[in-house]
């Protein structure tokens, strides 16, 4: 079953996370935010990152430690990071993921990312996205699986479908709330 989050915190990632998958979609699929979970899990265990989207920044993990731990490079080589820069490389680089289970959570940050290449049909692309969805159910009955995205851009709506798929594989889903029109934008103009 599904749960659906739209609140205005991540209350999804209430340490310790379930073994669960879950999905944050969001702006910049939610760099920041992703990276403090990062930040948090490290503090108390070994964390595995997919960075599919070029997402990740060491430097504020790093910064984000600093004031909860007095050996951050300790804490630092809890993270184990991998990156990929096509969806052929982040399905190859699941599937190693899942030869050599980690003993932690595994964090996928921007997973549609490379998966909205358009070079790549449509159809490869469902077929890897799926092929990656099954991978990572499997792999969750272990530890917790958190995959962040972010909302498709209108160039891209063809490949909505993805990101439907991608919701329908999760366990719960948070949506970070739109912004609301600045009130500029609202103003009607007067002539």
């Amino acid at each position: 079953m599904i749960e659906h989050d739209r609140s205005d915190s991540l209350t999804l990632f209430k340490m310790p996370l379930p073994p669960k998958r879950f999905l944050a979609i969001g702006a910049h699929a939610l760099s920041d935010r992703m990276l403090q979970l990062i930040s948090a899990l490290a503090l108390r265990q070994t964390v595995t990152v997919l960075d599919c989207g070029n997402r990740s920044n060491m430097y504020a993990v790093a910064k984000l430690i600093r004031p909860y731990t007095s050996d951050p490079v300790s804490v630092m080589n809890n993270i184990r990071l991998s990156r990929a820069f096509t969806c052929y490389q982040v399905l190859a680089m699941i599937q190693a993921t899942a030869k050599n289970p980690p003993g932690g959570p595994l964090v996928l940050l921007d997973l549609l990312a490379t998966f909205l290449d358009e070079d790549v049909e449509l159809k490869d692309s469902q077929r890897l996205l799926t092929h990656s969805l099954d991978i990572l159910e499997n792999m969750n009955h272990l530890a917790p699986v958190v995959i962040s995205t972010r909302q498709l851009p209108a160039i891209a709506e063809n490949r909505k479908v993805l990101l439907e798929q991608l919701k329908a594989s999760v366990d719960i889903c948070w949506e970070e709330p739109l912004p609301l029109p600045s009130s500029q934008e609202m103003q009607l103009a007067l002539f």
